[in-house]
């Protein structure tokens, strides 16, 4: 239910509730903002009575945060799953990584948390904080841990953890980002894009001469 009896499990009509109300947050949130979204504006969008919201949610804040990680936690442990395929190189695990980022970042759900944290965040900490403490710095933590590994193994060169997260992120990003603005503007073709930042990143990191091929 609510963050204060979050350890108790959900039944089945429970959990499609709370799905129920996150879809409505999305859509208030997206249509007024953090500040003007109301509770009632939730509970009126999922046809429900404005105590229902309370049972899932103990504030407004914390339905926002819910919202963000019923989004985002996918995305985020499609890439840390990545990053754990210790049978695999790091060149592979990065490449499935960032492509699973892409791809996440492409869907409408998390495009609106992403363009949601880009005009919440600067006006409220909170909010900021969460997102950063819970979103990016794990996302973060796993393409490092590749890049770590392949530093370890001697695919990358020594000290490529250092900027490359932020630059192998910078593709998706970038991407998510055109599609909100531009995308009526110029249409982007995000596999293209992506494989091209692979091989431009991925080949100035390896530790020898050669070239990513594919």
């Amino acid at each position: 239910m609510n963050s204060d009896n979050q350890d108790k499990p959900l039944t089945r009509s429970q959990r499609r509730r709370r799905e129920d109300l996150v879809r409505a947050a999305l859509k208030v949130f997206d249509e007024h903002g953090f500040e003007a979204a109301r509770m009632d504006d939730v509970a009126r969008e999922a046809e429900v009575a404005k105590g229902t919201v309370y049972l899932y949610f103990k504030n407004k804040e914390d339905l926002f945060q819910g919202m963000v990680r019923d989004v985002v936690g996918p995305a985020l442990e499609s890439v840390q799953h990545a990053a754990t395929l210790a049978s695999r190189p790091p060149t592979e695990r990065l490449e499935q990584l960032v492509r699973s980022l892409g791809r996440f970042l492409g869907t409408g759900d998390f495009r609106t948390i992403l363009r949601l944290m880009i005009a919440e965040g600067p006006k409220h900490e909170h909010l900021r904080q969460f997102y950063y403490s819970n979103i990016v710095e794990p996302g973060m933590a796993a393409i490092r841990q590749c890049l770590e590994d392949g530093e370890a193994s001697g695919e990358f060169r020594q000290g490529s953890g250092r900027l490359a997260t932020q630059v192998l992120a910078g593709g998706p990003m970038i991407a998510a980002i055109w599609q909100i603005l531009f995308a009526d503007y110029a249409p982007l073709d995000t596999e293209r894009l992506l494989d091209d930042h692979l091989k431009t990143v991925l080949g100035g990191l390896q530790a020898s001469s050669a070239a990513i091929t594919h």
